[in-house]
């Protein structure tokens, strides 16, 4: 079964919500007029009663009060009257009542204040009773009864039932269908939400949902819908270049493969030349087989399929190890590899990632610093973060360039552009350290030197001691580009 619009369902709603109110308003409203009506019809009993008692007390003798009331008030209106004395018996009894029982009344002296019923008479209908005790000329307690027909209250009490029940129809309509304008007023945003996504699609990115209120929830709902919008188009202008940079990378090893085979077989070669084509060919199957290892480390990255490790990383431990390790790559090239005191700290991680993080950054460091040039790796700690840092005296970064470097297949000026590499090192740098929770960042005077700086969280149950390694306020990258590093 189709559900009905949201629209359709709102006005129901207002509607339904409008009908309980108007149940309970008109209930109240008729039972304060019923109420109004009876007060007013008790009101006009006393004063008709008052009205009596005066002629009574102008009297003394009980005779001539009894002639002058039958005179004035055995008919009077339809208000009809019976006095009584203090043993019930009638004193007077207007002409309407001569003949009717009205019901038991309370002695006078016995009564506080006045008694006020409802009666019935078959034939006659409903009369509204008044008890009210009273003392004549003489001090003598009188009871003082008075009826008038409740035809004329009910009468009025029945104009206004018909009129909420005429008004209340034509109320509940009107609700209904302003509820419905309204329902349409508030949603049409949505619909021209719904209008502008269904236009959007994998080739129109750019377009964005218009922002019709921008404080309220359904501006608040394209705001947020946008901003999705701008990360998706974001994340997929990076994959288009990423596979756009992939392909590009992935065929140029595969040229020089299929150039240097074809050229291979073109006639026959001697040994040397078969050796040279089949070294070539080894270089760029390498070359190629690490590019295809980088792309699947960064595709697992991005697809969360590692899952990062929570155990105590001894971080200035693994640092000290991989520094070890390119110790006779950095003599074999002239480079100098120093490593300072590092201070103890434990990272809450993935030993393997904080492992690769060190070897491609001082892997980095080593290739693009030329011979005689100094690496230094050193660490300081604070309250709550270690900062490791790797410097070099090689080729700098042109700090225009610096804010692109973590980009995927990026590669800077010329001056750096004949150390070879797939410029995905610094892009899984990246990712590994975003993992962790940390910050990393590029420096340098942009002619020579570099400084990449990583911040990672230390665990904070280790307190150490932070006099060692150098804080990083008193770091000078300009002398450290310099081999000019201050004592560690």
């Amino acid at each position: 079964m189709k559900r009905l619009s949201i629209r359709v369902r709102l006005t129901l709603w207002y509607t339904l919500f409008f009908l309980l109110l108007l149940v309970v308003m008109g209930s109240l409203v008729l039972w304060r007029v019923r109420s109004h009506l009876v007060e007013n019809a008790d009101r006009s009993l006393a004063e008709e009663i008052s009205e009596l008692f005066d002629e009574m007390q102008m009297v003394s003798d009980r005779d001539e009060m009894v002639a002058e009331l039958d005179r004035r008030f055995s008919s009077h209106s339809h208000y009809h009257f019976q006095v009584l004395d203090q043993d019930l018996n009638p004193v007077f009894t207007s002409r309407f009542l001569a003949n009717l029982d009205l019901p038991a009344a309370t002695p006078p002296s016995d009564m506080r204040g006045g008694e006020y019923s409802d009666i019935q008479w078959p034939g006659l209908g409903k009369f509204r009773l008044v008890n009210l005790a009273l003392r004549d000329s003489r001090s003598n307690p009188q009871l003082i009864r008075a009826i008038s027909p409740r035809q004329m209250i009910d009468r009025d009490f029945q104009s206004y039932l018909w009129m909420l029940a005429t008004l209340g129809p034509i109320a509940l309509i009107a609700a209904l269908i302003a509820g419905y304008i309204v329902a349409g007023h508030v949603l049409s945003p949505i619909k021209q939400i719904t209008a502008k996504a269904k236009f959007i699609s994998a080739d129109r990115l750019d377009e964005r949902l218009p922002v019709v209120h921008e404080f309220d929830e359904l501006g608040e709902l394209s705001t947020t819908l946008n901003e999705t919008f701008d990360r998706l188009e974001k994340s997929v202008n990076s994959m288009k270049r990423f596979t756009s940079d992939a392909a590009h990378e992935l065929r140029s090893p595969v040229a020089v493969l299929r150039t240097e085979a074809e050229i291979a077989l073109r006639k026959p070669r001697s040994l040397e030349e078969y050796r040279a084509v089949v070294e070539t060919t080894l270089a760029e199957t390498i070359r190629l087989g690490e590019l295809v290892d980088q792309l699947l480390t960064l595709s697992r990255h991005d697809a969360g399929v590692e899952e990062i490790l929570t155990d105590e990383v001894p971080a200035a431990a693994l640092l000290g190890d991989v520094v070890s390790r390119f110790v006779a790559t950095a003599n074999e090239k002239g480079v100098v590899l120093e490593a300072a005191d590092l201070p103890e700290c434990f990272i809450n991680g993935y030993d393997v990632w904080i492992s690769q993080l060190f070897f491609n950054l001082i892997d980095n460091a080593i290739k693009f610093t030329p011979s005689g040039g100094m690496v230094k790796v050193y660490a300081a700690n604070d309250a709550k973060y270690t900062t490791f840092f790797i410097s070099d005296t090689g080729v700098g970064i042109a700090p225009d360039q610096i804010p692109h470097v973590f980009e995927r297949f990026y590669r800077a000026d010329a001056a750096r552009e004949h150390y070879r590499g797939t410029g995905l090192g610094l892009s899984i740098c990246k990712s590994i350290v975003d993992a962790h929770h940390g910050t990393i960042d590029v420096s340098g005077n942009g002619e020579v030197g570099t400084i990449v700086s990583v911040r990672l969280p230390r665990i904070p149950a280790f307190e150490f001691d932070t006099d060692h390694g150098v804080p990083e306020s008193q770091i000078d990258p300009a002398s450290i580009a310099r081999g000019e590093v201050r004592t560690l």
